[in-house]
């Protein structure tokens, strides 16, 4: 090849990416303007959607449950049978989802444990109807148990002291039977 032609083929091939590249930055600069803060914005919706799926306390305005997801779906009826037989309340709605409404991009959700008891008497009588010493718990056992107290000379038998069935509520703390 002659060396005024290569001269000729380095001098086009320079030429033009300097204008593809001139061209690149000035497409890129005009379009910073619009890029940068969209980006911005993106990662403010996307901090602020963890945040509000994985608050300890939900905040109904942001957030919604449902019970559509699969393992509900399979597991739902043998969860209602339970609940059936032994009556704990066990809820299937506890998959929190971001409102789209809020948060539009970015949706996001939780798989929530919402089977602690809602109120002061959830603490007591969802674990008592778990244990089978509730049964023996009433004014007929109470009976039995303080005459053979009485006649064996054993206080720990009494009804007073061997309480079948007994939950204590109290410790529990208050904050933790707010719904989540």
């Amino acid at each position: 090849m002659d060396k005024s032609l290569s001269r000729y083929v380095f001098g086009q091939s320079a030429t033009e990416c300097l204008v593809a590249l001139s061209l690149l930055v000035v497409i890129l600069g005009s379009l910073s303007g619009l890029l940068v803060p969209a980006s911005e914005d993106s990662e403010k919706l996307l901090k602020l959607s963890r945040q509000v799926v994985w608050e300890k306390v939900r905040d109904r305005e942001k957030t919604q449950v449902s019970g559509n997801y699969r393992l509900n779906n399979y597991l739902g009826s043998v969860i209602g049978l339970i609940d059936d037989l032994v009556p704990v309340e066990l809820e299937g709605t506890n998959l929190r989802m971001t409102k789209t409404n809020y948060i539009p991009k970015f949706g996001m959700v939780r798989l929530t444990d919402s089977w602690e008891p809602k109120h002061r008497d959830g603490l007591v009588k969802r674990p008592a109807s778990l244990v089978i010493n509730n049964v023996l718990s009433g004014e007929v056992m109470e009976t039995i148990q303080d005459g053979l107290g009485r006649a064996f000379l054993a206080k720990e038998l009494e009804s007073d002291s061997l309480i079948f069935g007994h939950i204590d509520p109290d410790v529990v703390p208050e904050s933790s039977i707010r719904e989540r």
